[in-house]
């Protein structure tokens, strides 16, 4: 996918420094190129091209974060620990504001790709097997 800044001229160095106050949706009009191959698997699952609209940059909620996500998605509310905003590069247990960790137990650059708020499902499928020791948190593609 190809995507349109709002505001050109900033580095992606400095749109991803942004954290504070973060929660940006940094593109408008959604891609305007999608390039997927026909043999490309697990597609539902991926936090990119499973999603339309723009890019949403530093999306800081509760202590959790996400460095890149899509508007069309689940975008958590500021306030809300629900582990449930999918994309790149997310956080969990942590000051999204610093990236400092509160617990050693859940690691950080993680993709959870169910729609499977906290609390509410006993097994949660995340993108890959970098997620941390967590018990409900299993592998995925």
């Amino acid at each position: 996918k190809v995507f349109r800044f709002k505001r050109g001229g900033l580095s992606l160095l400095s749109r991803f420094q942004d954290m504070n106050p973060g929660r940006q949706i940094v593109t408008e009009g959604g891609p305007i190129q999608e390039n997927v191959s026909k043999n490309a698997k697990n597609m539902e699952d991926d936090p990119v091209f499973s999603v339309d609209g723009d890019l949403a940059f530093n999306w800081a909620y509760s202590n959790n974060g996400a460095r890149i996500a899509l508007s069309d998605g689940n975008l958590s509310p500021a306030d809300t620990n629900d582990d449930n905003t999918h994309g790149l590069g997310n956080h969990f247990a942590c000051n999204p504001l610093t990236g400092e960790n509160t617990d050693p137990q859940w690691a950080h650059e993680i993709s959870n790709i169910q729609d499977c708020p906290l609390g509410s499902c006993s097994r949660v499928q995340m993108q890959g097997t970098n997620h941390g020791s967590g018990s409900h948190l299993i592998s995925g593609p």
